[in-house]
């Protein structure tokens, strides 16, 4: 399935992801190689695409990659959006309730996702029904990389960046639960207009847990 209207967009996108192999897989699944070629053009075929995939203003740019095959059955590897980071996908809201205790206040504090954790949770399903929904095995423990290449050089902590992808996956149906993880690896990588992730899901032989089958 091809998310992109236009090749020209399908193509800027895939001059973003900086792993030839990915980007090979992507372009396959795609199905840009089955497409015409495009009428050749007065400038070179050398110069470097500079466009970028618009987004609706206020949304998660929504992207996609496919899995990739690789040598050890199992394993998962897509590219997502730039997530949101831990302290801006919860919120903190007032709800009215029936106190305890007389004198108390006649409301509770409640914690419900944000607004960018809710589109960020959109843009994931979305990518991973694209991808026509790639799971991993049911009860694995599970191994995951995340490669993530930020949208400017501001200084960020990459520990606040897994939870909200983690979630979203979670809600997207890649894994049961991501309490499965027992291996978490986050690496910087270069910037990259709009920010992504690479992500790498691996099935673990070896855990203290058993798997259950």
């Amino acid at each position: 399935m091809n998310p992109f209207l236009t090749r020209q967009a399908a193509e800027a996108y895939l001059a973003r992801i900086p792993d030839l192999a990915v980007r090979d897989a992507t372009r396959a699944r795609l199905g840009l190689d089955e497409m015409a070629a495009p009428a050749p053009e007065s400038r070179p075929l050398s110069e470097p695409r500079q466009h970028a995939v618009p987004a609706p203003s206020g949304r998660v740019p929504v992207t996609a990659s496919q899995p990739v095959t690789a040598s050890t059955p199992g394993v998962l590897t897509f590219t997502l959006p730039f997530p949101p980071s831990l302290n801006s996908i919860w919120r903190a809201t007032l709800v009215p309730c029936k106190p305890k205790k007389p004198g108390s206040p006649p409301w509770a504090a409640r914690i419900l996702l944000s607004q960018d954790g809710r589109q960020y949770r959109r843009a994931v399903r979305d990518i991973i029904r694209a991808l026509h929904n790639p799971s991993t095995p049911p009860g694995a423990r599970l191994a995951l990389h995340l490669h993530v290449c930020p949208p400017d050089r501001r200084a960020r902590d990459l520990s606040n960046l897994p939870k909200a992808l983690e979630d979203a996956l979670t809600h997207a149906g890649v894994w049961a639960d991501d309490s499965l993880i027992d291996e978490l690896r986050v690496t910087r990588g270069p910037v990259t207009p709009g920010g992504q992730v690479h992500v790498t899901i691996t099935p673990l032989t070896a855990t203290l847990f058993e798997v259950q089958p």
